[in-house]
């Protein structure tokens, strides 16, 4: 489905494996060494698994499709690993690669959101979305539809939008079950948090921190429905902190709304 007629553009970014000069720098110091740390065989496959699993069902079954989405990685992913993007990306004319040699992070994504940005457009959403996380498969329409109303409140403003209502599915790291809880931040979320923005600010949902997004825009919150569902696992490059309530919802209550907003079986998810 292509871009909406006269809509503001819709344009997201997922990062999968890509090799930087900086983002892990503070852990492996030099290009060399992260890459052997983002392309290890045993790491890839559990990304492969994370993103199969969550975010591109999420990003090939929304309600509204009419958006574009963009997975960021390198030039130097294993050919094994490429190959079996390409396949997974190929079905889906909305979504496409942007792959680049090793450079600093932010001009990285930076440049992969205007790779996908129509001619010619005034105004834009940005959203990001990691290679583990989901979205309810309602999120471009409400994204669509807060962004619509607040573009027409403030024309040629800059807002951010976070959605901070949703779940985190905590892999464990031995036989046990995986938890599966509910939960609400006070503070931006990474997960679908997205920018409205236009005209000569080029800045992207990665040019702050995430948490920090208040102190730079106005903000806008949508907790009035479940719209995350945030992975925490061994390989997470942040510290998982859960800012706010939660493990609020019964067990009943956390299977109905993540087969029912999500499209995902909470019982292989528990078993991943």
């Amino acid at each position: 489905m292509p871009q909406k007629t006269g809509a503001i553009p819709i344009v997201g970014c997922v990062r999968f494996s890509v090799l930087t000069e900086d983002y892990y720098a503070e852990r492996f110091g030099t290009v060399e060494r992260i890459a052997e740390h983002i392309f290890a065989p045993e790491r890839l496959e559990l990304r492969f698994k994370l993103f199969e699993t969550l975010c591109l069902p999420a990003m090939t079954q929304q309600t509204d499709l009419g958006f574009r989405c963009v997975i960021l990685t390198s030039t130097l992913l294993p050919a094994d690993a490429r190959a079996r993007l390409d396949a997974l990306i190929a079905p889906h004319p909305h979504l496409s690669i942007y792959a680049a040699p090793p450079q600093k992070h932010y001009p990285l994504t930076r440049a992969a959101y205007f790779s996908a940005l129509p001619e010619g457009a005034k105004r834009w959403i940005f959203f990001r979305i990691d290679d583990d996380d989901a979205v309810s498969l309602d999120y471009i329409e409400r994204l669509r539809r807060i962004a619509d109303c607040l573009d027409g409140l403030h024309p040629n403003e800059q807002f951010a939008i976070a959605f901070n209502h949703g779940f985190y599915l905590e892999l464990s790291e031995d036989e046990s079950e995986n938890s599966l809880i509910d939960g609400s931040e006070r503070n931006p979320l990474s997960v679908g948090v997205a920018l409205l923005s236009g005209g000569d600010d080029e800045r992207s949902p990665y040019r702050y921190n995430h948490r920090m997004l208040a102190t730079r825009y106005n903000l806008y919150s949508d907790m009035s429905a479940t719209v995350f569902l945030r992975s925490v696992h061994r390989d997470n490059k942040s510290d998982p902190k859960k800012l706010g309530p939660a493990d609020t919802m019964k067990r009943r209550e956390v299977d109905r709304q993540v087969r029912e907003r999500f499209g995902l079986d909470p019982d292989k998810l528990r078993a991943l």
